[in-house]
Parts: structure tokens; sequence; C-alpha cells
């Protein structure tokens, strides 16, 4: 049975953090509460305009459970021992990890934490899986938040669990790397309907006295925040300097194709007085949809966020992620703050970033969600006190054979603070970064697995504090940026200072770039040029007729063989590359009445493996996917890529399989005839619609001469022999090589990506290539429009 009791209540943010506090005073919360359970503070703020990111604030009462994860001793996790570079695009995959293991403690009165069970997995969703039987079997629909869930931190250094490559600089062994506490007792504020609600599992005197405690504080005055004095001493970990070089070190890694995008922070640190304080400057300067007050006594730790971005949303079904990409500084005058946001959407280089996440996003929920129900749904700018931000909503529906937890290991941690490919770049920020990043774009929030619900931030604008009693309280914040091949080394060490102003000015009363504090608001992207009115297009046409017959099933080597495809059906075998936009394309081919098979083409498969995958799969049409470095990096895509040129890539009846290679696949197609492999002579192009210019050929039936396509790609195959044919090039030179074919063979290569939202037509190509096989190479294929609707 769940206890509640509602109160009318003030809409603004300033009101449920004075109630807070006043609940602490009265031992209702926090380090006083401890007769009722754990000192353990938990506090999910929604601040800035009421709208549906700013609805619902919770105060978490004490906790009788929590479950905590600590990094594992050395000898059970050690780091990687990989002497090369990660920046260079070799990714250390060797060794067996540890298992991610919660230790599971309940309150006792006298003694504290007391711990109960240890919870081990193989990954983050399994081990967040076994925790589960742990919730109490409550259920009640008239609220969409109930007691008993799960609430609390999961730090960025749980990408151990969630990411198959290895670190190097972990965190010291028995670091707090994450917590969950079981809240039985909410306080909840909906500011939309002005309403707070008590919930509690128990009707115990924590019920009775919180009851009361509330009703005196909304029948009298309400207390003001208290401005507290800040110290000014702290200091960067990296000189501006340090900073720039390792802007010049990610571009040239752009450059030679080993990533397309990598966010790099850096740390600021210094004693506070005390964290709280730090936590009410920051929600009265800088107030976020998203913001969020963590303290855990026993491990003199606390968290203080006000994190403006969204990592999920999980209500009924319904998976939402809105990732933050392009930033600019808010104007002090109205007319430059107006030209600072067209000078947002005008930059090449900070749309192109944004589509990138678009993509990647499109990507993680495309593992967990079900086929045709993937969409970009929204495009805006969001107007923050310091910043203007470019932000995005891409939705799906779960797949019924997935649950809450499963979603967490394909989203976490979020794209928009790592990069893409979201594998080779965390292992390059390990490297970069040379330390553990600790809660920074982690995540806080909450998560409920027997009704579904959840809700998790990015914890960017956020501060970590840490407590001794030689040294007080040491606070430490970090910012960053995303960097992009056309990044600007001067213009990212000054985004980073933007992003980190509010919290330097919270934390110690000073930054060195001082931004005015604007009024919070949003607005849709304006139609600036052709390339926005053309991404905008993406939103508003209706998507492709979504067949879909099966779901995408991944396969190893090690599982059984499949039987044979039915007549006139299509079953394609796609090798993943490491891409962050794969299952984009397995999607893309799934809606079309495919069924796809995924199989790993970077865990070591040699030559002598592919006739076993070929007869178990039994493929019609082979797909080489894109992905980060050189085809060699995956020889499992050159031993195809060869099969296909030299007409040995065969099924069982001794028929050839259509082969397309796309990105990286299309490159290996061109080494495979040989043809050379080169950086582009125009340099890296990532996240850009561009023009291709086509000849007639079957992969391009129904196509114009001319279509835009959205490019990720650092180098171009130059042709050498006449063994392949050139049927697309780049419109800027009318020589880079943008789409090849075999002149006998049913093979194709595209080197920009048709899944992506940037290319409108993209599907048109995918749907042709399946269309086309041996038996149907060179001749004309009549195939009906599929309906696009707009």
């Amino acid at each position: 049975m769940i206890y509640s009791q509602e109160w009318s209540f003030p809409s603004d943010g300033k009101s449920a953090t004075s109630l807070f506090e006043y609940l602490r005073d009265c031992g209702l919360i926090g380090g006083r509460a401890n007769i009722y359970g754990g000192p353990d503070e938990l506090f999910l703020l929604s601040g800035g305009p009421n709208n549906q990111d700013s609805n619902l604030t919770l105060i978490a009462g004490p906790p009788l459970m929590r479950c905590v994860a600590n990094q594992p001793s050395v000898t059970k996790q050690p780091p990687s021992q990989n002497e090369k570079s990660a920046i260079s695009g070799n990714i250390d995959f060797s060794g067996k990890k540890t298992t991610c293991n919660w230790k599971v403690e309940e309150w006792c009165k006298n003694r504290g934490w007391t711990s109960r069970l240890i919870i081990e997995g193989e990954d983050l969703s399994s081990s967040l899986r076994s925790l589960t039987p742990l919730l109490p079997d409550e259920s009640d629909d008239s609220y969409s938040i109930i007691p008993g869930g799960f609430a609390g931190l999961l730090t960025y250094d749980l990408v151990q669990w969630t990411e198959p490559a290895r670190l190097k600089h972990l965190p010291p062994p028995s670091t707090l790397i994450g917590i969950l506490l079981r809240v039985d007792r909410w306080i909840i504020h909906n500011r939309e309907e002005g309403i707070l609600t008590l919930l509690s599992l128990y009707d115990d005197d924590w019920f009775t006295n919180s009851l009361d405690s509330i009703s005196d504080w909304i029948d009298s005055s309400r207390s003001e925040l208290i401005q507290t004095s800040t110290y000014a001493n702290f200091s960067s970990t990296i000189s501006d300097n340090e900073h720039s070089e390792v802007v010049d070190i990610v571009r040239e890694g752009i450059k030679k194709g080993d990533f397309y995008q990598l966010n790099y922070g850096r740390k600021w640190s210094g004693e506070i007085k005390d964290p709280w304080f730090v936590f009410k400057r920051l929600i009265e300067s800088n107030p976020a949809p998203y913001s969020g007050w963590l303290l855990i006594p026993d491990y003199d730790y606390a968290l203080a966020s006000v994190s403006p971005e969204l990592l999920l949303s999980l209500s009924e079904g319904v998976i939402s992620t809105r990732p933050i990409k392009g930033t600019r500084p808010r104007g002090r005058k109205l007319e430059r703050d107006e030209a600072n946001k067209r000078e947002l959407v005008s930059s090449r280089k900070e749309i192109s970033e944004h589509m990138m996440l678009v993509d990647l996003e499109r990507n993680d929920l495309s593992k967990v969600c079900r086929v045709g129900s993937v969409k970009w749904h929204d495009w805006r700018i969001e107007s923050h006190p310091n910043v203007h931000h470019l932000v995005s909503e891409i939705r799906g529906k779960l797949r019924s054979d997935c649950d809450s937890w499963d979603v967490i290991q394909a989203i976490f941690p979020g794209g928009s603070i790592t990069g893409c490919p979201k594998t080779a770049t965390i292992a390059a920020i390990d490297e970069l970064e040379h330390s553990p990043r600790g809660a920074w774009t982690g995540s806080l929030g909450l998560h409920d697995p027997r009704t579904g619900y959840a809700c998790w931030n990015i914890l960017i604008r956020t501060l970590e504090a840490k407590f001794s009693p030689s040294s007080g309280w040491i606070a430490t914040v970090q910012a960053g940026g995303g960097l992009v091949f056309e990044s600007d080394s001067i213009q990212e060490v000054e985004e980073a200072k933007w992003k980190a102003q509010a919290l330097l000015d919270a934390a110690w009363g000073f930054s060195e770039t001082k931004i005015p504090n604007q009024k919070m608001s949003i607005s849709p992207v304006p139609i600036v040029n052709d390339r926005i009115e053309n991404l905008t297009k993406s939103l508003t046409l209706q998507e492709q007729v979504c067949i879909a017959p099966f779901e995408p099933i991944c396969w190893a080597p090690k599982d059984a063989p499949f039987p044979m495809p039915e007549e006139n059906s299509r079953r394609v075998l796609f090798v993943d590359n490491l891409d962050s936009f794969s299952w984009n394309i397995v999607h893309s081919y799934a809606k079309l009445g495919a069924e796809v098979i995924v199989v790993n083409g970077r865990d070591g498969l040699a030559e002598t493996n592919v006739d076993h995958i070929l007869q178990s799969i039994k493929p019609t049409h082979v797909i080489l996917g894109p992905g980060p470095g050189k085809p060699s990096s995956s020889p499992l895509t050159q031993t195809i890529s060869n099969m296909a040129i030299n007409g040995k890539l065969r099924n069982i009846n001794g028929e050839k399989i259509s082969l397309l290679g796309i990105c990286l696949g299309h490159q290996a197609i061109g080494e495979a005839a040989g043809w050379k492999l080169i950086e582009s002579p125009l340099g890296a192009v990532h996240g850009v619609p561009s023009n291709i210019i086509i000849e007639q050929n079957e992969i391009f039936t129904r196509f114009d001469s001319n279509t835009i396509m959205m490019r990720y790609h650092s180098l171009v195959v130059v042709p050498t022999n006449n063994d392949l044919d050139v049927i697309g090039t780049d419109q800027e030179t009318q020589s880079l090589v943008m789409a090849l074919s075999h002149p006998i063979n049913p093979v194709w290569g595209v080197q920009f990506h048709p899944e992506s939202c940037g290319s409108l037509d993209g599907w048109l190509l995918l749907d042709n290539f399946l269309l086309n096989s041996n038996t149907t190479r060179g001749q004309s294929v009549e195939v009906p429009m599929l309906s696009r609707g707009g």
C-alpha cells in the first residue's frame, strides 16, 4: 500500500529548495534523520521555464537500502597494457574484464550501512537487472513515480562495462563509481500542476512527522535562499596552450580516419566552503531542467549539478534522448544575442557536430527499439543564462524482448560527451585526459524497472566535491566540447570556459570569461540557408514504408546456423565495424523487408572463418559496414571484399552474392581491386550533406543525376586501374570517388552514408541494392516507388 498526501505548492524552484532545507533542519532528511533511515541526500530539481522538460522535482526520503558500486582492485581489473596509442586508432580489446559488482547495503540505526550481499554481472545491464528483485512489489496507476524504485548516480567510469575497449586510466580501487538508493519515500513537486505530493510505503513516524512539517512550512512564511561567500583559490589541471595542443592532436586523428568527432574535457579544482552553498548559487544563477544534489556522507562525497541535458527518459515503452551539441555565448544586448543564435545555426562546423550526434543517437536507440520506430523528432535552440545550445530529440519504442536496463547498456554514456564512433573515442579520451572522469558526463536520475519508468540526465555543468579532515572540501569542475576537423584551437579553449563559467563563479566567485546571464528560452532552429532547409525536411517528411517482418539478429560463429531463406526473401549479412551508425543501416534494411544478421567485423575473424560464416548465415546480400580507421582494421571486411572482386563470393548453389560497401566497406572494395587509399586532399568531411554527381547504374535507379548525401570520411580511394567503374563523384572537384561498381560482379561501394538523416533519398539506394542480385546485374529493373509523403 502507498500512503500519500497532497498540497498546493508554488511552481518556482526556490520553494522546493527552501523546503528541502527545512526538512533537513527538522531531521527528516540528511544526517539528523538517522532514526528513520540513512543520511544520504538526493534532490532532483527541475529548474528554468516550466515545460515538458522542467516538470517534476523530487526529494528522496531517508533510504533503508542502497546498492553501491566500487572500482575493483587492480588484480581483478588491471588497466590496459596496450603500448599502442588509441589516439592512432589502436584500440585494446584484449583480456577478460572483471564482473560489474554492486554491494547491497541495509541501514541499521545503531550500526549504519551494513553489507547484505554482492550482486555480479558481466556487463552493466546484467548487474543492474540482478538488483530488480530487491524492489518491493508495489504498483499504483495513480502516479507515474511510485516509492520503492531506484535513484542515484552512475559515474562515467562505468563505461568499463558498456563498451568493449580496455582503458588505461581506471579509478583507484574502492572508488565510488555508482550508487543507487532504493527510495521508499518521495516528496514530489509537479510544477505544471502546482501540486506537492508526499508518498511512502510506510505509515510510520517519518510519514506522520513529514506530513506535519510540510503543512507547517506551507502555512508559514517561506525562507529566502542564503547567499554565502566563496573562495577564489582554484586552478586548472592544464594550461590553455596544452588544451590547444590536444585540439591539434585530435584533428590529426580525424584527418587519418581514426574518429570523426571527440569530446575532450579539462578540469579546474580548488577548496570550497560547502558544496551545498555552491549548489544553491548554481540553481539561482543557472536554473536547468535536470539539476541535482547528491550527498553520501560515509564516502565524504557531494555532487552539485545544473545539467540541461537529458540522456534518456522512458515511459510507457517510449524512449527519448535529447543530445546537446553546438554552442555559442549569450550576447549582452538583444541584437548581439540574436546574431549569436544565427551564427550558431549558420556554422558548418556546429551543424556537422550536431548531425553526427543525431545519427549516433539514432544508432544507439536502434539497438533496443522496434524497427521503424526510431525517429529524429525535434530540433531547436535552447538559450540558457550563459550559452545558446543546439538540441535535438530522438525517440523510439522499446522492443518487447528488451527491458529498461538494456536501454542503459545501449545508450550510456551519452554520445554527446564521448564522440563518434563511440568505442574509438572512449579509448582515445582515456588516453588524452590521463585520468578517470568520475561523475562528470555520467548520469544522475531515477529508474524503476517495475513500471518501466526512467529519467537520467547527463552530468555536464557539474561539480564534484570530496572532504578530508586535513584539506576540507576539495571541488572539481570539468568542461569541454566536441572536437571536429574544422575545430579552431583558440575557440575550443574559450568554449570550454564558457561552459565552466557558471560553475567557477558559483564555487569560487571568479571565472576568466565573463559572459552575461540572460533569461532562458526555447526557439525553433531558423532556416538560414539551404543546408538547414534540407535537414529540416527530415523532420517533416513521413517515414518510407516499413515492412519489417524480422527484428535484426546478432550472430557469432559459435551460434547455430540458419535455415535456407525462403524463396524470394532477402537475407542480409551485415558486417559491423564498430561504427556509431551501424544500427541505422541495420534498421533501414529491416524496414525494407530484409532479414538482417549482424556479425562483428572487429573480433579477429580471419579468412578461414568466412566460409563458415557464409554457410551458416546463407545470405542473399552482404553489406560491409562503416567504421573508424582503415580496412586493415577488419580482416573479415578485407577478405569478403577480395572474394567479391574475384567473383568468389557465392552461395551454396554457386550463385554470386551481391555486395555493398559503405564508407570503410567501400574503401575495402577499392583496395581489393588494387586502388590506392589516401587522405582526402580536401580534408576530412564529417556530418556534412553534400552534392553527389552520379552515373546511370542499377544502384541509382530512380535518382536524378545529382543527389544530396551525408558524408562521414577522411580517406578516399584513388583509381589506379580499370577494374572498377566510378559511378559517383563529389560536385566540388568532380574527381573524388563517392561511388563505385564492378563491371561484371554484383559489387557496389559508396563513400557516403545513405542511412543518415542528411541523406533524404538514401533509402532508395539501399532499396535498389536489395532489388539487384546476380540475376539482375546489368539489367534494367522496374521498381515501384515507395510512399514518402510530405
